[in-house]
Parts: structure tokens; C-alpha cells; sequence
């Protein structure tokens, strides 16, 4: 009797310090919390301590997170407090959230980080749904990355869409999940957004096709002579197959060198002081007695790039 009670004694003495830590964790959660609730641009001095409390704070913030009668403002940087901690316990409400039509676009959208890494396939038809619906476009490129997790068919659908309507960051955004959703039909997106007008996806089509084990240069080269290419991307070809280093293209960019386009016949010129030396001079020689000055000058310069090159 008297071990249990001392044993009974010890564990009060044990467990009432953590009963008051928690208390104090609890009430510091409460006051910051509180303070979320009207802070302005200060917000991430309250924020911050939240995250390193993580867990023990996340039900307080959900509550609050829920709370229509907030300021957009002020729900949006308490939902980006959770989206930091990264619970388990906030993706059911951050769900409920995402999906309910009577939230604002950007409230929805504002969840969106905290769900990333999650599997979703059991609302799939649901954030298709909201994908198809909703109109500001980085929205939609925000619910298309989490269809990633839900489903990589319905994926694929919604970023070919995103391809097809948008540019800038988007776009390329769609070309580089385009690509790792179906890898083999690589060569295909590459050599379309080579072609395109966006320069940013067009940008990483061309580093993507300088390394690409695949690649046909019979493709490019075809794609060089269409009718009506313009100067742009007959450079960007001549670029990336300058930069593979392959001397079967000299004959192209022998005739490229022969453009109307600076643009495409100073590229051309720099592509073949890359190539096997003796294959390049003997070419120029010819062209150094091609009526064009402007051929004979792009062939001198190639020829005295050779200088002192083994």
C-alpha cells in the first residue's frame, strides 16, 4: 500500500509540470492565434511562432481558418500558417474548404499548398470539376499540379488544356508536367514549343533538346525550311544543333549561314567553328567565292576562328 501510494505521489510529481507546460503552450497558442485574427502586415510575427509550435497548434488555427466572419485577409494568412505546418490534420478541412462553392476563388485557391504530396484520387472527379470551372488561370494551374496526386490521366488532360490556352510561367509549367506524365511523347512537346511563341517554354524546349537522347535532327532541320517559319525559331534550331556538336549538320549550317537573317546566319557561323575543323574549311572554301559578301565575310571569320586550333 505504501509503495503504490508513493509510486502514485511520484507520478502527480511527474505529470504536473507537463500539465502546466502544455497549459502555457495552449495559452501562447490562444494569444497568437487571437492576434491572426486583425493582424495586418505584421502577420508573420505571429505566424512564425505558430509554425515552430506545429501540431499543438493547428486545431486553434483550423477553427479560425473556418471562420467566414474573418477578413478575406485574415483567412488567408492564417490558412498559409497551416499550409507552413503541413498537418495531417488540416487537409480533411483544407478539402472541405477547396471544394465548397460558397468560399471566394482565392480562399480556395489559398489551400491548395497545404494539400500538395497528399493523395487526393478520392475526390478526383470533384477537383476536375473545379479545374474545369474556375477562370483566373493560375488557379487553375494551381488545381491542375494537384491532379497530380488524384489522377495523372486527369492530369494530363487539364495541363495539355493549360498548354494550349496559356503562356509565360504556365505554359512552360504545363510542358515540363506534359513531359514527366508521358515521357516518351517528349520529342513531340519539345519540338511544338520550339515552334511556339512563348519564349519561356520555347527556352526550355531548346535545353531540353540539347540534352534529349531521342532526338531526330532530320526533324529540326524539316522544320527550319517550313514556309512560314520566322527568324526566331530557325535560330533557336540552329542553336540547339550547334550545341550538340554533330558534324553530320555542317551542311546545314552551311546553307544557314547563307540567311537573310543576321540572327540565323551569325548562329550558323558560330555553330561550325564547333565541328570537326578539316570538314568546316574545306567547305569554306567554296564559300569564300560565293557572290555574296556577306557569305565570304561569315566564311573568313569561321576560317581565322580556326586559328591555332588543332
Amino acid at each position: 500500500m505504501k509503495n503504490g501510494l508513493t509510486l502514485l505521489i511520484a507520478a502527480v510529481v511527474l505529470l504536473f509540470p507537463l500539465n502546466i507546460r502544455a497549459q502555457d503552450q495552449q495559452a501562447e497558442i490562444d494569444s497568437l492565434v487571437i492576434k491572426m485574427r486583425t493582424a495586418g502586415r505584421e502577420w508573420n510575427n505571429y505566424a512564425n511562432p505558430l509554425i515552430k509550435i506545429g501540431e499543438p497548434a493547428v486545431p486553434s488555427l483550423i477553427r479560425n481558418a473556418q471562420d467566414t466572419s474573418l477578413s478575406q485577409w485574415n483567412r488567408r494568412i492564417i490558412i498559409t500558417t497551416l499550409n507552413n505546418i503541413h498537418s495531417e490534420q488540416w487537409v480533411k478541412p483544407a478539402l472541405e474548404i477547396l471544394l465548397n462553392e460558397n468560399e471566394t476563388p482565392e480562399i480556395r485557391n489559398r489551400v491548395i499548398p497545404g494539400l500538395s504530396g497528399i493523395d487526393l484520387s478520392h475526390v478526383k472527379e470533384e477537383l476536375w470539376t473545379w479545374f474545369k470551372n474556375v477562370e483566373n488561370q493560375f488557379h487553375k494551374s494551381n488545381v491542375a499540379n494537384l491532379l497530380l496526386s488524384a489522377d495523372t490521366a486527369m492530369a494530363y488532360r487539364a495541363f495539355c488544356e493549360l498548354y494550349q490556352t496559356q503562356d509565360g510561367h504556365i505554359q512552360r509549367n504545363a510542358l515540363q508536367k506534359l513531359v514527366f506524365l508521358k515521357p516518351q511523347q517528349a520529342g513531340f512537346w519539345y519540338m511544338k514549343a520550339i515552334q511556339g511563341e512563348d519564349w519561356m517554354t520555347a527556352n526550355l524546349a531548346m535545353d531540353s533538346l540539347i540534352s534529349y537522347s531521342s532526338l531526330n535532327s532530320d526533324r529540326l532541320i524539316s522544320a527550319y525550311h517550313l514556309p512560314d517559319v520566322n527568324e526566331e525559331v530557325q535560330w533557336r534550331i540552329v542553336y540547339v544543333l550547334g550545341q550538340r556538336n554533330d558534324s553530320e549538320n555542317i551542311a546545314f549550317f552551311c546553307e544557314a549561314m547563307k540567311s537573310e537573317s543576321w540572327l540565323v546566319r551569325t548562329e550558323s557561323a558560330i555553330a561550325l567553328t564547333k565541328q570537326n575543323k578539316e570538314m568546316v574549311l574545306k567547305q569554306m572554301e567554296s564559300m569564300q567565292n560565293d557572290s555574296s559578301e556577306i557569305v565570304k565575310n561569315n566564311a573568313n571569320w569561321v576560317t581565322r576562328s580556326f586559328s591555332g586550333k588543332d
